[in-house]
């Protein structure tokens, strides 16, 4: 049984975690839930997926060899992760770490970033890749960080108004709308405070 207010680990089928912080996500986790073909991947890496859920177009692993859930779900107006989401609303699942979801093709990356953003009601999700955390907020949140820390902030629509302090620069009240006016801040202590009316991404990157 999935614990709704612990995070499971989601891998999408893009560039498989190689730093120490995805990996240790993973090495740490109780439940794995792969998207399509990042099950053979997770196999590669030793571990065995507890669900699997697509279309199954990308995966080479034969149905005899197949362990836990496989799910099949054939609707090709939605994306395989986007199917993913829904079925971990359905099961009350509410805290994601997402691996896997950049690199490899940079459509596919945007891609999972809005899913993201529609799922942000119901869903936490902690999005990990090999070169950053990222996360979607809105409202007001204090963030925590490392000192030096590089910071960017991209709007996933737009914002009437967003304030951000404790960084080396900082917002007050500022119009925001999806666009690049917002990367390459810097963290000048353990943690930074934002207030949005709207949501907006953003991306810790690792220091290492």
């Amino acid at each position: 049984m999935y614990d709704s207010n612990n995070p499971v680990i989601v891998i999408a089928n893009g560039e498989f975690p190689t730093h120490e912080i995805p990996i240790n996500y993973l090495k740490n986790c109780n439940h794995i839930i792969c998207v399509d073909g990042a099950a053979d991947k997770i196999k590669e890496f030793g571990l065995e997926p507890n669900v699997v859920i697509g279309d199954f177009d990308s995966t080479k692993i034969s149905s005899k060899e197949r362990l836990g859930s496989w799910i099949k779900t054939p609707d090709q107006n939605k994306t395989d992760l986007e199917k993913t989401f829904e079925w971990c609303m359905s099961k009350n699942i509410k805290n994601i770490t997402l691996l896997g979801a950049g690199g490899l093709r940079e459509d596919h990356f945007l891609g999972n970033l809005y899913i993201v953003s529609k799922f942000y009601d119901n869903i936490n999700v902690n999005v990990i890749t090999n070169h950053s955390k990222i996360i979607c907020v809105r409202g007001s949140k204090t963030i925590k960080t490392k000192k030096n820390q590089d910071i960017s902030f991209i709007a996933s629509e737009v914002i009437n108004n967003i304030k951000i302090t404790g960084l080396q620069y900082s917002l007050t009240n500022e119009r925001l709308i999806p666009s690049s006016m917002a990367i390459s801040n810097k963290s000048l202590g353990n943690e930074f405070h934002i207030e949005s009316t709207g949501k907006v991404f953003v991306f810790l990157n690792h220091l290492s």
